[in-house]
């Protein structure tokens, strides 16, 4: 390929100003083109992915995920560590060069889980999930109970009051009401935000003790039918997960910043009682069946309308009389996990495309997580397939597996801070999938510079149901949704959270709630994550296994397949793209219309307005270097560079994400460091835009704005610098 590139001479112009100028390159219908590839090198490129896309099945699929939901395994258990083994026997068998990294975190499992209501009459709770018949796995007694990962011990006699989702609003109605939860145990149902959020306020209002319910109208009978004769979540479905304080910092909570290798000098941990990310209240999740228990014998005002759930009876606030004692009784320890590196070596080893997906599970995680899993094995055997019969990437492509995810982004997270310095300098992309498939529906959340890169590999994919491209099924989904908008599903556990993108494929902002969050929040790698959602009510509880796939999620296994089919393209495209595929006149658009938006907010309310000039003034700067950007680029048709040239360019395209890292990180949260992106303080999953500033104006902070506009208006100076310098470097003889 470098040496046909060299011969490029008129015609290589088209071919790049499709890269470049994504308006203007869709008006080019009959120039073959891939974004990021010479027309040289296309057809190349084409004949690579067909036979990529010949490779996985869905039987195959069908097999790993079978395999990987035959048994609970739970982060920082021995299963977990089975299934790490068996994963790497598989990459290794696929030709790549695979290892597990061991880490050492502050990991706990539940002793004692009782809740009891006490008055008006007495009732034991924390009733487990009713096994189903036909579905033996349900009955395993190897599955956890239901607990939530970091809450603190705690043995509380309290009367009960109902706080809706439990967050800041929400306490500002109990206020208004004049109803306080101080020494009280509160009750939020699930949904509206990741449920640490709900614990930090829950203690931040001085509660004893939070109990987090599954409401029938979130994910229950009020979507549709339940399990196991629908998809959703039956009465005694519970929703484990963690409650540690992710909005502070992931990752092993004694450890923040620093790699927990099992070596690592004790003096350099925290210890759990200064660790900012750990609760200090005790927090179990209940189902609805015992939620109705405690609800019903609320009195008090009835709930302002939109507290009302799907259970038969009107809510009310409480407390009334109504009293419940609950204990929690956790087993703290430094405990193993295991990450599983899979290396597929390029012509360049000092450039990395890397995938990722945790493999640890609640119990058995059909689909969270090991649907992403089964799907990015049947990717990894396709790029090893390609190596056998001859090609060799040109960069290397790293696929990770990580472990401790659900706890709190364990393995993800200390791996990036192991390798800071190595990541930054040799990353290019990372890919990220999770709930891999739940249903037909195609999602993303992505920086922006990759937006048309994502919608570009789905259009190669062919979409089970209808015959479409997976982009084509994509877009009539969201044309159907916008006219209908009564008819759209009721909601998965991890909402899309698309931001104000209006275009006919929406792609979320990158906000929490997975892996992708150590390599973009902390290290500024270029993100994505990717998945097929669909009527999904069964999140983190034991009637998310093998069975609910194979009746509900994906009965045929083919959308497993598809997206097997999507990773691979991506791989191989940010592999060998000759110019690698980032549109960073789509960040200016993101940042131009956030900005834009900040603005017209100061001007209606009563901010300090001229703190926000040198964002706005950054932001236009930035419009204009990618503007300038674009054209250098496409002028490469007529000015050739060598392959050394070639590769500063790449190297520089990729450095403006980490241009826009605040080094000090964001007040009060250092850890996240992202200028533009960050999961909001009060959202967890969802994406804020501009986050410093916008919290800052959101808290009324005057010194807090200035300082963060003036950390955002440098990161965003530095990124267009960056931009210039790519423009100079093209032209540079």
């Amino acid at each position: 390929m470098q040496s046909s590139r060299r011969a490029i001479a008129v015609s290589f112009l088209t071919g790049l100003l499709f890269l470049a100028i994504p308006a203007l390159s869709r008006s080019f219908q009959d120039t073959p083109s891939i974004a990021g590839f010479f027309p040289l090198d296309t057809a190349a490129e084409e004949s690579l992915e067909a036979k990529l896309l010949a490779i996985p099945d869905a039987q195959h699929a069908e097999a790993n995920l079978r395999h990987l939901t035959a048994q609970p395994h739970l982060a920082g258990t021995e299963a977990s560590h089975e299934v790490a083994e068996w994963l790497l026997g598989q990459y290794r068998s696929f030709g790549f060069d695979a290892h597990i990294v061991e880490y050492s975190v502050w990991l706990g499992f539940p002793k004692e889980i009782s809740l009891e209501l006490l008055a008006p009459e007495k009732k034991s709770l924390a009733t487990p999930e009713a096994p189903v018949p036909q579905d033996p796995q349900t009955s395993d007694n190897r599955a956890v109970r239901a607990y939530n990962t970091y809450s603190a011990s705690g043995d509380v006699t309290a009367p009960v009051v109902y706080v809706n989702y439990g967050l800041p609003a929400d306490y500002r109605e109990l206020d208004k009401r004049g109803i306080s939860v101080e020494g009280k145990i509160a009750l939020a149902r699930y949904g509206g935000a990741y449920r640490g959020i709900k614990a930090e306020v829950a203690q931040e209002h001085h509660a004893a003790a939070l109990i987090i319910y599954s409401d029938p109208a979130d994910d229950g009978y009020q979507a549709g039918d339940t399990f196991p004769v629908g998809p959703w979540r039956p009465m005694t479905g519970i929703q484990r997960g963690s409650v540690g304080y992710m909005q502070f910092y992931p990752g092993d909570p004694l450890t923040p910043g620093i790699a927990s290798t099992p070596d690592l000098d004790p003096s350099k941990r925290l210890s759990p009682a200064d660790a900012a990310s750990l609760p200090r209240i005790p927090v179990m999740p209940i189902n609805a069946q015992d939620a109705s228990v405690l609800l019903s014998n609320l009195s008090g005002p009835h709930v302002p309308r939109a507290w009302q759930g799907g259970l038969p009876f009107t809510y009310h606030i409480g407390p009334g009389k109504s009293e419940a004692h609950m204990k929690v009784v956790m087993d703290y320890a430094q405990r193993p996990i295991y990450d599983v590196i899979a290396v597929l070596h390029g012509q360049n080893d000092n450039q990395w495309v890397i995938l990722g997906n945790h493999h640890d599970a609640w119990v058995f995680g059909a689909v969270d997580p090991s649907s992403g899993t089964a799907s990015m094995l049947e990717a990894a055997r396709a790029l090893g397939q390609l190596v056998r019969d001859g090609w060799k990437p040109r960069r290397t492509i790293v696929i990770a597996q990580w472990d401790g995810e659900e706890p709190g982004l364990l393995g993800s997270t200390e791996w990036v801070e192991g390798h800071m310095a190595e990541l930054q300098s040799k990353a290019v992309a990372y890919i990220n999938t999770d709930v891999g498939v739940a249903g037909p529906n195609f999602t993303a959340s992505s920086t922006a510079s990759l937006d048309d890169f994502i919608r570009s590999a789905t259009r190669e994919v062919s979409d089970p149901q209808t015959g479409l491209s997976v982009y084509d099924a994509w877009r009539a989904r969201v044309a159907s949704d916008r006219q209908n908008p009564a008819q759209r599903p009721a909601g998965n556990a991890r909402p899309e959270n698309l931001s104000a993108d209006r275009s006919d494929t929406p792609i979320a902002g990158l906000g929490a709630g997975s892996d992708y969050v150590a390599f973009f929040d902390h290290a500024g790698i270029p993100s994505m994550d990717l998945g097929f959602s669909g009527d999904y009510g069964v999140y983190h509880s034991i009637y998310d296994d093998f069975y609910w796939m194979q009746h509900f999620g994906d009965p045929t296994f083919r959308y497993h397949a598809a997206m097997a089919d999507i990773l691979g393209i991506m791989a191989l495209r940010l592999a060998d793209a000759d110019v690698l595929p980032f549109d960073y006149s789509l960040y200016a658009e993101e940042i131009s219309a956030a900005s834009a938006r900040l603005r017209a907010r100061v001007e209606k309310e009563p901010q300090d307005a001229a703190d926000l000039q040198p964002v706005l003034a950054a932001s236009a700067k930035f419009t204009a270097s990618a503007a300038r950007a674009q054209p250098a680029l496409a002028s490469l048709a007529a000015h050739p560079v060598d392959a050394q040239k070639e590769a500063e360019i790449n190297r520089e395209l990729v450095e403006v994400e980490q241009d826009f890292l605040a080094p000090d990180g964001m007040l009060g949260r250092p850890w996240y460091r992202h200028t533009i992106y960050a999961p909001g303080s009060y959202a967890g999953y969802a994406t804020e835009l501009l986050p410093g500033v916008t919290e800052a104006l959101d808290r009324n902070d005057p010194a807090a704005l200035s300082h963060e506009s003036a950390d955002l208006a440098a990161a965003i100076d530095r990124a267009s610098a960056r931009l210039d310098a790519i423009t100079s470097l093209v032209y540079a003889p």
